[in-house]
């Protein structure tokens, strides 16, 4: 009767993650992932031929495990994606500091087409105006992302309530043509209730 096999590819991407938040992702190796395992090295193997696929498979892990959110609200797209930054400063940076492959797109945003379709609809605007908006948060999240992941910057949780709150406002009023601060409310409360 073949053994039923202990490590399951899961196990040994939950492993690899462990080690970047701990260590960085220079103490990635397969003794060292296998070293949270508790076993030798062959499990590993049998998964992936090299460090290289392991690597690879461990980017969309690290998305859905960490960067993939549930919300109610605009904001906390924002906030969830800072207090990464903030919080798993290690893991940030795996996803975001590192060499492109070409044609890899900018920014990896695994909440990308429900966030556009939320604002197209919470905020009556044209998917592509809301694109064009949500690209502008993206990168001033991403600055600000990289700064706190590399120490650069030390923000609060009430700092990044601030940051979100003064940079949402200033693009609404500029893609929504607001002219006046009752018309900013009226947006701003439509985008705290995202989820209708």
């Amino acid at each position: 009767m073949p053994r039923t096999k202990q490590i399951e590819k899961q196990d040994i991407l939950r492993a690899a993650a462990e080690v970047i938040r701990q260590k960085g992702e220079s103490a990635l190796t397969v003794r060292s992932i296998a070293g949270v395992l508790g076993c030798s090295t062959q499990p590993l193997y049998y998964e992936f031929a090299n460090i290289e696929q392991l690597r690879a498979e461990l980017l969309p892990y690290v998305r859905q495990q960490y960067l993939q959110f549930r919300c109610s609200n605009y904001k906390e797209f924002g906030r969830h994606f800072l207090n990464f930054a903030r919080q798993e400063k290690e893991l940030f940076r795996f996803v975001y500091l590192r060499r492109r492959a070409p044609g890899e797109t900018l920014l990896d945003d695994i909440n990308y087409d429900e966030t556009i379709r939320l604002l197209s609809q919470n905020l009556e605007m044209e998917p592509e105006t809301a694109r064009r908006m949500h690209h502008q948060m993206q990168l001033r999240c991403y600055g600000l992302g990289v700064m706190l992941a590399t120490d650069y910057l030390e923000l609060t949780e009430a700092q990044i309530e601030t940051e979100l709150t003064e940079f949402y406002s200033l693009i609404l009023r500029h893609y929504k043509g607001i002219t006046d601060d009752a018309q900013l409310q009226y947006w701003l409360g439509r985008s705290r209730n995202l989820i209708l």
